[in-house]
């Protein structure tokens, strides 16, 4: 195995492997920027899945966004009549890779489906972790050990970066957005008296959601004290807004199902304060620069907390952080059912009295106890982050 770090100045062209989720593209937001600061020269290309490619499109570091169709790939294989229409775009997708002449490659992600990626760019130089997961790290000519956790994703991504080098870490998280996505954003927001407040309910995983009761009570206690309120989500949460909207009078304004990632990210913007469980859009808030109260059960917000300024709430548990899909303590999904509304009220109370105090920064992460047994995570400023904002 070769050494590292590894110098990369005679390269003609680097690949950098992170597909997804599209809270990880967020954090892995960075590397693109210090890989640029360190080899201003070479052309730097990102590979991103179709759900979270308009994160890094138009991002100022990169030369090209070479969107894979995996996920949809998959969902057609499953039609006989598709299946060779399919791999015809397969095939020329792995095609237009290796015609791209990479010399390096450096995966993020560390799973078998970013392999697949490493071995199709057929790059000289393939840097990626040790401990990545089903057989990656087999593919790689340059494994780096993750430093130990508990450690933030983005820190742990970075020290891929200074594994090729890219030591001067450049902590900026840009997304880039158009005059069409501004003036969509706009015109949302036009009417929506502040102070306002998003309400993102959604997750994939099931340990992750707050119950719709909760998200319904505590929309019309934020509306009695005069706070508009916005609910976010993709077209697959419509049944989730559905449950949660009935009898609120007046209702939230729901874009659920409305918005791109980019007009998504100009509306996260927007607002006073987004409320959210741990999700892909609690990071593009974090990264806009709006405060986050972020609700966290299963997951760790000491790896993937928001990145700013706000408060994570989470109750105090001997089984959480379990990192799990499910509730494997006959399905109580405990750490999230016992988070109360009046806790997340007082927090939203909180930002918003104090956000024109604090500085658009990036936190540190301190965990004091209440009586009641749960622990609230306060996010404190420590280094200041640039943005498209």
């Amino acid at each position: 195995m070769a050494s590292i770090p590894v110098r990369l100045d005679g390269a003609r062209r680097i690949l950098l492997i992170k597909p997804s989720a599209l809270g990880d593209v967020v954090h892995a937001l960075p590397v693109a920027a210090t890989l640029k600061r360190r080899y201003p020269n070479i052309p730097l290309d990102w590979l991103v899945e179709e759900e979270a490619a308009d994160i890094v499109r138009g991002h100022p570091a990169l030369s090209g966004v070479i969107v894979s169709g995996r996920r949809r790939w998959l969902r057609q294989l499953r039609n006989p009549g598709s299946i060779f229409a399919t791999l015809s775009e397969i095939r020329d997708f792995t095609v237009r890779l290796h015609q791209r002449c990479y010399d390096v490659v450096v995966d993020l992600q560390g799973l078998l489906k970013s392999a697949m990626y490493v071995l199709a760019a057929r790059a000289s130089i393939r840097v990626g972790f040790a401990e990545g997961r089903e057989g990656a790290p087999w593919v790689l000519t340059h494994r780096v050990v993750a430093p130990p956790q508990p450690i933030h994703a983005m820190d742990r991504y970075l020290a891929l970066a200074a594994a090729v080098d890219a030591t001067e870490a450049v902590r900026e998280f840009r997304i880039t957005l158009s005059d069409e996505d501004e003036a969509v954003g706009r015109s949302l927001l036009v009417a929506s008296a502040r102070p306002r407040v998003a309400l993102h309910p959604a997750a994939r995983w099931r340990t992750k959601l707050w119950e719709p009761a909760r998200w319904r009570d505590l929309a019309a206690a934020l509306h009695r004290e005069g706070i508009r309120v916005i609910l976010t989500g993709s077209r697959e949460d419509q049944p989730l807004g559905s449950v949660i909207t009935p009898d609120l009078d007046p209702p939230p304004l729901s874009l659920i199902g409305r918005l791109s990632l980019k007009q998504l990210a100009v509306i996260l913007r927007g607002v006073d304060a987004v409320v959210t469980v741990d999700s892909g859009p609690m990071h593009i808030a974090a990264a806009m620069g709006t405060p986050v109260v972020a609700l966290f059960g299963p997951t760790d917000p000491l790896r993937t907390g928001p990145l700013g300024p706000g408060r994570v709430l989470r109750r105090d548990l001997a089984c959480s952080p379990c990192l799990q899909r499910r509730c494997r303590i006959r399905d109580t999904y405990l750490c999230m059912r016992d988070l109360r509304v009046s806790e997340v009220l007082e927090a939203v109370r909180d930002v918003l009295g104090s956000r024109s105090r604090q500085d658009r920064m990036q936190p540190q992460i301190s965990q004091p106890a209440s009586s009641s047994g749960e622990t609230i995570t306060q996010i404190s400023p420590r280094e200041s982050f640039l943005g498209n904002l």
